[in-house]
This record gives C-alpha cells, sequence and structure tokens, in this order.
C-alpha cells in the first residue's frame, strides 16, 4: 500500500489549499466560495470537499462549511464533525439552531456584511 507521501495529487489540489488558508480564523466559506476563490480552474463544490480529504496537516479544513453552515463531514464520520464543531469553536465561531447545528453564517462568512 502507498504511503500518503506517495499519492499522487491532482494539480488543482494545491490551488483548493491555498484558497483555505487564505480564509482568516474565526471565519467559514462554503464548498461553494472556495470553488469560486480558486483561481486557474473551474471547480465544484464536490471537487474542493474531494481536495479536502487528502488536505495536508497545515490546511485548515475546519474552515469550509456547507451552504448554510451546515457540517456536512457529519455524513463521513460524527467524530469529525465533533472534531471540525470544537475547531471552530476554538477560533471563536458560534454556533445556531437547536442542536446548535449550523455556523451563524451570518457573523463569520467570509465576505458576508453583517
Amino acid at each position: 500500500m502507498e504511503s500518503e507521501a506517495t499519492l499522487p495529487v491532482a494539480d488543482w489540489f494545491g490551488a483548493v489549499y491555498a484558497a483555505v488558508r487564505a480564509v482568516p480564523p474565526g471565519c467559514v466559506a462554503t464548498y461553494g466560495q472556495v470553488a469560486d476563490m480558486v483561481e486557474g480552474y473551474r471547480l465544484t463544490a464536490r471537487q474542493v470537499g474531494t481536495a479536502l480529504r487528502w488536505a495536508p496537516r497545515d490546511v485548515p479544513w475546519q474552515r469550509v462549511v456547507g451552504a448554510g453552515g451546515r457540517l456536512p463531514i457529519a455524513k463521513r464520520s460524527p467524530e469529525l464533525q465533533s472534531l471540525q464543531r470544537n475547531l471552530l469553536r476554538g477560533e471563536g465561531v458560534r454556533f445556531v439552531g437547536s442542536a446548535e447545528d449550523r455556523v451563524d453564517m451570518a457573523a463569520h462568512q467570509v465576505g458576508h456584511e453583517g
């Protein structure tokens, strides 16, 4: 089995990682926003998710959320959802909803005037 260091990486993965690194602490961007932020490639939100699945440790993946502030990583792993929520809370990100299941996008979304 190949080690993680030798896995082939699509050229556009680096562009996704650069866009995610540009999201400041305490802020979030949606997968679609990140796709739009990537220069030199036309990407979909799903492709951003694929790239983030293989993100290096220095990429703040937790700052990328689903539309409306949801944490779709829960479909993959409740433990990863908990980790994402804790990392975001550690950056001062607030959650809303009856089960605090959504990021307060009005307060934390990159590019949101509010």
